[in-house]
Order: structure tokens, then C-alpha cells, then sequence
């Protein structure tokens, strides 16, 4: 017994001296301390003094006596009691282990739950701010969607459109500026015509080509310079170069985007430029970025910040875009050429 004492006075010490904070430390030092206050009642209680059980084992010295027999079968109920004693306490402990485990995996159960909502509102923020993003290429394919009615194509849906694309043109980068500012000044032209007439009768843009040209300011397929058909034939231009610019930005693998440009200046535009405008288009068209920065520019935000899906959202609504032109300049096209009013000399 004296063993099972030093034993347990020695555990007890190497506890109050751990330096270990855990919830299992504290856990096992207040065992050892119950262990250890059980053993001293327990043996008060049947020897009246731990004395009782720190005499020499009688075995070790030689044969038995009654006296001995007597103490070592008392010696051998006290370690039975301590054994009882010490499965009690290990199941008390197993308890408060387990316990803990199911606290412990509650707390962490319930911050996992926080931070997943934490960052399911975050991504619904981004998504949010980037969607805003695309407002101006949005606006773009509706307004666009809506020029074409039939065979017709309804002039103030496509003057308004054509203003909503200059907004979009402008956040493009100093690459797309000469474009815009060009394209802004043929589109006064043909705004000044259509708020000096009556609305239903330049309703679709071939009443309003016809009205212009009854009124004698063109030598015929001659456009004067300031008229509204010399305003949108030039936008016609402008918008079938751009189509073919964005068609290139559609796939992964085109070409770059400032060979893609200068491949659809020299299909579009350079056949109606004179030298002067030959030199001066392909020096900005050379300021053109690679295509992630292109589509971070139309999607409103950085590039470093334009996630995989966001990208593809962008080319998405390019595509929109592009599909939705094609019809209309197509019509375009051929209201000019019903009409002999297809200039082509070079500007």
C-alpha cells in the first residue's frame, strides 16, 4: 500500500507541476486528486492509519506466519477495493473525455456553419458587384435587341442604341478612343436630322434616307458630308469592324487582339480611308491589350480580380452582342444599296 501511496503522490505532483493547459490535462489532475483523497479514506477506513498498509511484505523475508497470512489476505481486499476503485474512476473519465469530444465537435460544427455562411454572402457580394459590372455591355444587347423590327429598322431604337454603345466604348481603353470619338460624330449627324422631322415619318431608317435624299442635299450615291446618311453609313462601318474585332475575342485561342483589330480594319474600314486616316487608325489599334484585359475592361473590373466564370460571362454577352449586329447591318446594308446611297468614296 505504501507503494500504491507513493504512486499516486508522485502523479499528483507531476500534475500540479504540468504545464500543459488542455481540457484533458485539467481533466486527468482532478482524477489523480480523487484517486489519490480515495485511497487515504479507504484505508483509514479499514486500518484506521495508512500505517496499517506500509509494513514489509511478509513473502520477501521467508515463510508465511498467521499474523502475515492474515495481513496479506487484508492487503489483498485493499487492492481489490483499489482496483474497483480505479475502474470507477477510469470510466468516470472516459465520461468526461467523451464529453468534451461532443462539446469540442459542437463548437467546431457550429463555427464550420458560421464561416460557410460567412463565405456564401461574400461570393453573392462579388457576383453582385461584378454583374453590376457588365451594366453598359447589358444595356448595349437590349437596346440592340430591339432595332430590328421585321424587315425594318427602327431609327430611334437605333440612334439610342448607338449612344448606349459609346458608353460601353469609352471604358474599352485608349485603344478604342479615335473609334468612339469617330463614331460620336457621325452619330450627331444623324440625330440632327431625326429631331428636325416628324418622328413617324423617319420612324424606320429607310423613310428617314428617303426624306434626306428628296431633299436634294446628295449628287446622287454622293453623300454630303454633314447629312445623316453619311453619319450612318460611317456608323454601319464602325459597328461591322467592331463586330468583326469582338468575334475574335470570343474563342480562348484567337489571335490576339491587336492583330485581330488591324485584320478587321483592313476588311472594314481601310477601304474607305484615305492616307491620312490609314496612318492615324492602325497607330491607335496598336495600343490594344491582350484579351483577359480587353474583357475586363467591358466587364468593369480589374483583370486580376476576373474570375474563370466571370470571364466567360463576359464572352457570353460578346456573343450576344455580335449575333445580335449581324442582322441589323445586314439590313442595313441593303437599305443603302436599295437606296444608292452606298458612298464608297475614300474619306
Amino acid at each position: 500500500m505504501k507503494r500504491v501511496r507513493i504512486q499516486l503522490i508522485n502523479l499528483l505532483r507531476d500534475e500540479i507541476h504540468s504545464t500543459k493547459p488542455s481540457i484533458f490535462s485539467t481533466m486527468r489532475r482532478n482524477i489523480i486528486f480523487v484517486s489519490f483523497f480515495a485511497f487515504i479514506l479507504f484505508a483509514s477506513k479499514h486500518g484506521g492509519s495508512t500505517d496499517a498498509f506500509s509494513s514489509s511484505l511478509p513473502f520477501l523475508r521467508g515463510a508465511p506466519t498467521p499474523s502475515t497470512l492474515i495481513e496479506t489476505d487484508h492487503h489483498r481486499h485493499n487492492l481489490l477495493g483499489l482496483g474497483y476503485l480505479h475502474r470507477r474512476i477510469n470510466n468516470i473519465r472516459h465520461k468526461m473525455q467523451s464529453e468534451a469530444v461532443k462539446q469540442w465537435n459542437t463548437i467546431t460544427d457550429d463555427i464550420g456553419r458560421e464561416l460557410n455562411k460567412f463565405g456564401s454572402t461574400i461570393v453573392r457580394i462579388f457576383a453582385s458587384r461584378q454583374s453590376h459590372g457588365t451594366k453598359k455591355l447589358d444595356d448595349v444587347i437590349k437596346t440592340f435587341k430591339s432595332v430590328l423590327i421585321g424587315n425594318e429598322v427602327d431609327t430611334a431604337q437605333l440612334l439610342k442604341a448607338c449612344r448606349a454603345h459609346l458608353v460601353l466604348m469609352k471604358s474599352g481603353g485608349a485603344a478604342l478612343r479615335l473609334v468612339g470619338k469617330d463614331m460620336e460624330s457621325n452619330l450627331n449627324k444623324a440625330e440632327a436630322l431625326f429631331n428636325n422631322i416628324d418622328k413617324q415619318d423617319g420612324k424606320y431608317l429607310a423613310s428617314l434616307l428617303e426624306i434626306e435624299r428628296e431633299s436634294g442635299i446628295h449628287e446622287g450615291n454622293e453623300l454630303k458630308d454633314q447629312s445623316a446618311a453619311m453619319g450612318l453609313l460611317w456608323i454601319r462601318r464602325s459597328l461591322a469592324f467592331q463586330l468583326d474585332l469582338y468575334s475574335s475575342l470570343i474563342p480562348t485561342n484567337g489571335n490576339h487582339p491587336k492583330e485581330a483589330a488591324m485584320q478587321a480594319y483592313y476588311k472594314t474600314l481601310s477601304p474607305y480611308h484615305g492616307w491620312l486616316l490609314q496612318k492615324i487608325f492602325p497607330t491607335s489599334l496598336s495600343q490594344m491589350p491582350d484579351r483577359r484585359v480587353f474583357l475586363s475592361k467591358f466587364g468593369g473590373t480589374e483583370v486580376d480580380q476576373m474570375s474563370i466564370e466571370y470571364e466567360k460571362e463576359i464572352v457570353r454577352k460578346l456573343k450576344s452582342l455580335v449575333s445580335t449586329w449581324e442582322p441589323i447591318i445586314n439590313t442595313w446594308t441593303n437599305e443603302y444599296v436599295r437606296l444608292d446611297l452606298e458612298d464608297t468614296r475614300r474619306a
